[in-house]
This record gives structure tokens, sequence and C-alpha cells, in this order.
């Protein structure tokens, strides 16, 4: 069991039930963050990052009784004792060090205390799925495989054969997991999400600070990527082709956190430990 907020600031029986197929069930007394979030990804209208979205966040949040009856929402704005790491990035430059990306243009920043709240829920949820596979060879032995070797700074790509890359955003399910050897002991160092959303990102993530980026292209031979970048020629030389892969956009999450690690921004394009 998960403790997505401390006891002391909400009703005991708050709590994250993991499932075993990996889904998550919030159980609050008078209320459901996982409900708000759910709401809000149902909105056919929810503009990000507006005046219009943060009222309505909050008319969600009130209507389901969280603020009032389970959780006290200013421990999770800035300064407040509930608040992660990630909610205050100090690498706050756009496009999360991708060369070449310039969909974002705006710097990230501290978010809201709602926004926090719920990203919180949704990482735990995604760190805990990523949990079941610590190592290659675990990942491996339950359909996942490695769709690109590893690259430094970042690790292994692995995918799940059975689910793909899906064309709606689903904070509750990553993509792919990243490992820090081509070997079947490399060792769980991030979780990815893809999406394939088309010539625009997905919505993702509450906030603004989850910028993802994509690839023109990328040389295939058979289903593993041996390059990023290549000319037809240079893949063609390789043995591979290359694939439009332009509407696929991911994102990487560095969980789980490593020891010693003083993160600056949990998106960011690289892990500093991984080498």
């Amino acid at each position: 069991m998960l403790r997505v907020v401390d006891e002391s600031l909400c009703v005991a029986r708050s709590s994250i039930l993991l499932l075993d197929a990996g889904t998550a069930v919030l159980d609050v007394a008078a209320g459901s963050v996982y409900a708000v979030s759910s709401f809000l990804r149902q909105e056919p209208n929810m503009i990000r990052s507006t005046r219009s979205r943060r009222l309505r966040l909050l008319a969600a949040v009130a209507a389901l009784g969280v603020v009032t009856a389970a959780c006290d929402i200013t421990q999770w704005a800035p300064g407040g004792a509930n608040r992660p790491w990630y909610c205050d990035p100090t690498d706050i430059l756009p496009n999360d060090g991708h060369a070449g990306h310039s969909h974002y243009v705006d710097n990230k920043g501290p978010l809201s205390d709602i926004d926090c709240l719920v990203l919180n829920v949704e990482l735990t949820v995604g760190e805990a799925f990523g949990a079941q596979f610590p190592t290659a060879a675990i990942a491996e032995a339950n359909g996942y495989f490695r769709l690109a070797p590893f690259v430094s700074g970042q690790g292994t790509h692995h995918m799940d054969t059975n689910y793909g890359i899906p064309a709606d955003f689903d904070p509750w399910r990553p993509t792919m997991m990243m490992y820090d050897s081509n070997t079947k002991s490399g060792k769980l160092t991030g979780i990815v999400w893809v999406v394939a959303s088309g010539p625009e990102p997905p919505e993702g993530f509450l906030g603004t600070n989850d910028h993802w980026h994509n690839h023109d292209k990328l040389c295939f031979r058979g289903a593993t990527i041996i390059g990023d970048g290549l000319t037809d020629a240079q893949c063609a030389a390789l043995g591979g082709s290359n694939l439009d892969t332009s509407g696929n956009w991911l994102l990487h999450v560095w969980l789980p956190k490593y020891k010693g690690w003083v993160a600056d921004d949990i998106f960011n394009k690289t892990h500093p430990l991984v080498p």
C-alpha cells in the first residue's frame, strides 16, 4: 500500500491500493483525487494553464469533497509540508534539453497546489507500475522487448509488445521502461510515456512542466531502433529503413528516485546518474 499523502493531513482511509494488473484505485472517505483526475481528462473543453481551467478544477475538487473532507490542499502549495520536489523544478528551460525541439516556448515553473497534488497521485501510480519490472529480465519475461539499445544518460527503451503505443494519454499507464545496460540484469532507470497524438503533443499531465518531444524519423532494423536523424542512405547502409515517427510524442519520467540524486526536473532528457 502506497501512501499518496501524509495521514496527518488526510483521513485515515486515503490510500492507493495497487492491483496486480497495474491499475489503481484511490479510496478517500469523502472524495477521490482519482475521480478528480478522471473528471478533468473527460472534459473536452478543459484548457490547460488558464484561469478557466483552474476554476473548473477547483469546482470539481470541491464537489467531490477532497478539500473539505480529505486533504488540506494548502500542504501542496509552494512551501507546503507535503509538496514533492518535482512540483518546483529548478531546471526551468523549455523542451527538456532536446536539441532541435522548439515546440514549447515558456519556461517551467512551480505548480499550483491542486496540479501538484494530482500529479503526485498520477506519478505515484506510474512509479508503482514500473516497480513491477525492476530489471530488464523481469520486463522481458512479461512481454517487453528492447526497442532501443542503451543510450548514455538514459538507458535502454523497452516496450510492451502487447500494449504498443496508445493514441490517447493515460496518466496511470507508462508505455516504456528504461534500464541502465543492454544486459538482462539492467536495472530500472526511469519510465516513459509515449502517445501517438499526431502533429501536436498530448495534453499530458496537469501543469505545464511536462515538455514532450518527438523524432521526425527513426532508423529501424526489424523491430529495433538503430539510428536517429540518419539520412535514408545512412540508414540503409546499416541494413535498416527510416520510418516516419513524427506523430509519436515521448516524455521521460525519472522514477524511481536514485539515492544521492538531487533532481532538478523529473521530466528532463537525461538522468545525471546514468553513465
